[in-house]
């Protein structure tokens, strides 16, 4: 593990700290051992309890680990998925930018060009045996006079 994520989860640690008994009995003791596991010896925060998190000078990995803390064992179902949805939102804008790059916009059109003569070149048409296209002619006239 590089020792930025120890240093994040030193962060971490310190802040669940202060979180008060009935949230912490939410996060599983697993979790809680394995971030005491992973921190950092070396490394020091100074948390001032005073100010909010937004105000605090901390890493992105920490914000990154107590966001998934608070969203998996904190917070309750209908907030969890709002902030999932808004999760998957925000992904699939990342990805559409990715794929629609100045650079990439001619290259992934020629690639789907291609995808699409090769399905094209590779479809089967099935052709329906006579004798079979008699009998449904006539099943279908005997529902008509049946029916």
């Amino acid at each position: 593990m590089t020792e930025v994520y120890r240093e994040a989860f030193t962060e971490v640690n310190e802040i669940l700290k202060y979180l008060s008994e009935n949230l912490l009995r939410k996060i599983p003791k697993e979790i809680i051992d394995n971030i005491k596991e992973n921190m950092s010896t070396s490394y020091e925060l100074e948390y001032d309890n005073t100010k909010g998190l937004n105000e605090q000078n901390l890493k992105q990995e920490t914000r990154a680990i107590l966001s998934v803390i608070y969203r998996d064992y904190i917070c309750d179902e209908n907030i969890k998925q709002e902030i999932i949805q808004k999760d998957r939102k925000e992904w699939f804008e990342l990805e559409k930018k990715k794929g629609y790059g100045n650079t990439n916009i001619f290259k992934k059109q020629n690639i789907q060009n291609k995808d699409i003569e090769e399905n094209k070149a590779l479809q089967v048409v099935r052709k329906q045996n006579i004798i079979i296209k008699i009998i449904d002619k006539i099943k279908i006239m005997w529902r008509k006079i049946r029916g």
